[in-house]
């Protein structure tokens, strides 16, 4: 390996690294988990520039998401009323939240693997949802009837339901030429802000209080 080659792979395990941590999902799981999920999505995303169509995607973020919940463990936590919530294993929704915004740093934000390939994947990529938007979802769509309060809690059938919730919303409320990956951009800064100003203003008035 020349030194272009050891940089444009350190460039790439820094990348993954970076896109676990814009997921904000390290503290929500047992210690040694980064390195383990790193290694799985560098697995996972050596397969990208060979998808030719959107069933070999679909296959890849299956896979992820089924070995993420058969081998990431959440921490073990004490709860603000001192109860211990024990370790358990990590949910689909929340496998396929770290495998989205990984996707979407690595694809979308970084048109990686390659500019070509990056383009082709665009339109497959999907909403990384959290709560926050799995809450406003829900009250849009009540019908939808999806039981899950968190993402911790989101199974593989409820992320189904998910998925048709974003595209149901995408289609009702938003510009054709938007994809899930930019939704999903565009509703997380307006939801969190909403929730961040509520949270100051709240913050505020216990100080004044």
């Amino acid at each position: 390996m020349n030194q272009i080659e050891e940089a444009n792979l350190i460039r790439y395990k820094n990348i993954i690294d970076i896109a676990i941590s814009f997921s904000g999902m390290n503290r929500v799981f047992e210690q040694g988990s980064k390195q383990k999920i790193a290694g799985k999505l560098e697995s996972s995303f050596s397969l990208l520039a060979g998808i030719e169509g959107k069933d070999d995607f679909e296959k890849i973020h299956s896979d992820f998401c089924e070995w993420f919940v058969n081998n990431v463990f959440t921490a073990e936590r004490v709860l603000k009323n001192k109860r211990v919530k024990k370790s358990r294993s990590a949910s689909y929704g929340q496998g396929a939240k770290v495998f989205n915004i990984a996707l979407k740093v690595y694809v979308y934000y970084c048109n990686l693997p390659d500019h070509e390939t990056a383009a082709r994947l665009l339109p497959m990529l999907h909403s990384a949802v959290d709560t926050i938007m799995m809450e406003h979802l829900k009250k849009k769509y009540p019908k939808e009837n999806l039981k899950a309060e968190t993402i911790e809690a989101v199974n593989k059938s409820d992320y189904f339901v998910l998925r048709k919730m974003v595209n149901q919303h995408i289609k009702d409320e938003f510009d054709k030429p938007i994809r899930s990956v930019h939704y999903d951009d565009i509703m997380w800064y307006r939801l969190n802000r909403r929730a961040y100003r509520l949270t100051s203003v709240s913050r505020g008035k216990e100080e004044i209080d």
